[in-house]
C-alpha cells in the first residue's frame, strides 16, 4: 500500500490548506452517516461511510477493512470539500467526468474520471497529510472502467509557510481503500445532493461562512 499515491511534489506548497486549525475543530459537530455500506466479497471486506460536516462545508469519508468474521482491522478517514466532491460524483453520474476530470499523473491520478483531494491537520501535535483519491479500479496492469477504487491515506507531513500540508510519501501512517461501483456512486451522489440542498435551503447565509 505504500505506493498507493505517486508523484506528489513541491507544487503542493502552493495550495492553501482549507482544513480549520486544531482550535477550530476540537468541538466540531458531525451529523450522522449520510451513506454507509458494508462490502463483503472474495476480494474485500470492509465499509465505506460518508458523513457531512456542514459547518465547514465538508464531507468526512471513512473507509475501513474488516476480517472475515467482521472484526475491524483498520480504518482511515479524510475530509473533502463538499462542493468539489459533489461536483465530481455528479459529473460521473451525468456522463461528463471523462472530459471534466482527466488523468493527471503529476497529481497522482492515473485514469480519466479520477479525483484527488489534499488536506491535513495536526494530530497528536504532529502535522499529518490527509489524501483522498478516486480512479478506475485496477486489476493487475489493466483498469476496469465499470468501477472505481476510493482511497484514504494519512502521511507524515510538514506544514509550509502557506499553510499547506506537504506529505512525505515514504512515511505512511494509515491507508485504506475499497471498490466502489458506478451504481454505488449514483446512490451517494443523490444523497449528497439532497443533503446539500436541504442544508442550503435552511441556511441562506451558507456562502458567507
Amino acid at each position: 500500500m505504500s505506493d498507493m499515491y505517486n508523484n506528489i511534489d513541491e507544487f503542493m506548497s502552493s495550495l492553501e490548506e482549507n482544513v480549520p486549525s486544531p482550535s477550530d475543530t476540537q468541538n466540531k459537530e458531525y451529523q450522522t452517516d449520510l451513506y454507509k455500506k458494508w462490502f463483503r466479497s472474495k476480494s474485500q471486506s470492509g465499509f465505506l461511510a460518508v458523513r457531512p460536516w456542514f459547518d465547514a462545508l465538508k464531507f468526512k469519508i471513512d473507509i475501513g477493512k474488516t476480517s472475515p468474521d467482521g472484526k475491524l482491522l483498520s480504518s482511515t478517514n479524510v475530509f473533502v470539500d463538499a462542493v468539489d466532491f459533489a461536483a465530481y460524483i455528479n459529473s460521473i453520474v451525468n456522463g461528463t467526468a471523462r472530459i471534466n476530470y482527466q488523468s493527471n499523473e503529476r497529481m497522482g491520478v492515473p485514469t480519466a474520471e479520477g479525483f484527488v483531494s489534499y488536506g491535513g491537520g495536526i494530530i497528536d501535535n504532529k502535522p499529518v497529510s490527509r489524501i483522498f483519491k478516486s480512479h478506475y479500479w485496477q486489476s493487475g496492469e489493466s483498469y476496469d472502467e465499470t468501477a472505481f477504487v476510493w482511497k484514504c491515506g494519512h502521511f507524515a507531513a510538514r506544514k509550509s509557510d502557506s499553510g499547506a500540508f506537504i506529505p512525505d510519501m515514504k512515511q505512511m501512517i494509515s491507508a485504506d481503500s475499497i471498490k466502489v461501483t458506478r451504481q454505488d456512486i449514483c446512490s451517494i451522489s443523490y444523497l449528497v445532493d439532497l443533503a446539500l440542498g436541504s442544508y442550503v435551503s435552511n441556511n441562506t447565509d451558507w456562502y458567507e461562512k
